[in-house]
């Protein structure tokens, strides 16, 4: 499990790196978000006491996109930014309906059709927990709705970062189909990385273990030891080497830039979750 962790790390290096040249030193820390459009679209709304609304919803449209201005950050400084804190979602039955205000504390879920993309996109309501300098979790007092990228025992949910029109890395949030919770796990910046990878790696390991408490069993496995080696150092390079190539020839065979860019996050992304994805599976063979 330590080799897992281990590309974790490795790989949100290199993939910095990589999309970071000469340090990209800007002077603003100016972020621009794409969360929604404002014209209603078709959805169903899950509420918290189980009953379900079917109609239209306001400004839930979204790529689910941010465009960032600065390198030097951490995701949890962009937090009180996101305009998926909704306190109240506006609603109506069709379009000659008049609309109404739902408290968003009364909403599980969000989904709709994306005519576009022809995928169900799920916008769950959830409470974000944040680790500690000290390595402990606690609660935040932030309570947004995210994105859905991959629905499992373990969820994830979150949204790509772009810098200058790359991709940059996909901030994503662990939660236990169980329950509300969410955290994530990768909440540092790139420098904190290079100062101190043994407490970046314990951090990482709280965050998977607040998300699977409910299996003691799997979480064992995420406290054994295993001595990283030059050889898996040498495979995780070998692996980011050959994503950037299929990237660079997969965008050869698409047309314009929208489906290019598409394809280049949706490859880096699904790369950068490998990892988790690997725990997820890990927990659902061992708490059966």
């Amino acid at each position: 499990m330590k080799k897992v962790l281990f590309l974790v790390l490795f790989t949100y290096s290199l993939n910095c790196i990589s999309q970071n040249p000469n340090n990209r030193s800007q002077a603003s820390s100016d972020i621009q978000f794409y969360f929604g459009k404002k014209e209603f679209i078709p959805a169903t709304v899950q509420l918290s006491n189980g009953k379900t609304l079917l109609g239209e919803v306001q400004d839930f449209d979204s790529p689910n996109v941010v465009e960032i201005r600065d390198f030097g950050f951490k995701p949890s400084d962009l937090e009180n930014d996101v305009n998926y804190n909704r306190k109240k979602i506006r609603f109506r039955k069709n379009a000659t309906d008049e609309s109404i205000q739902i408290p968003a504390d009364s909403i599980n879920y969000i989904t709709h059709f994306d005519t576009e993309t022809k995928e169900i996109k799920e916008f769950k309501r959830l409470k974000i927990l944040k680790t500690k300098n000290n390595g402990e979790i606690e609660e935040t007092d932030r309570v947004v709705f995210l994105p859905l990228i991959k629905k499992d025992s373990i969820n994830f949910y979150g949204y790509n970062m772009e810098l200058q029109g790359k991709y940059v890395r996909t901030v994503f949030y662990l939660n236990n189909s169980k329950d509300n919770l969410a955290i994530n796990p990768l909440d540092f910046s790139m420098s904190d990385l290079f100062k101190n990878q043994d407490r970046i790696a314990q951090e990482v390991v709280n965050a998977v273990k607040i998300v699977t408490k409910d299996c003691p069993e799997f979480q064992k496995t995420l406290d054994q030891k295993m001595t990283i080696t030059e050889e898996m150092k040498k495979d995780a390079m070998q692996r980011y080497n050959k994503m950037q190539s299929d990237v660079n020839e997969g965008k050869k065979k698409l047309k314009t830039k929208k489906e290019k860019k598409q394809f280049e996050g949706d490859v880096f992304a699904n790369y950068y979750l490998e990892p988790f994805v690997i725990l997820t599976e890990s927990y659902k063979t061992t708490c059966k």
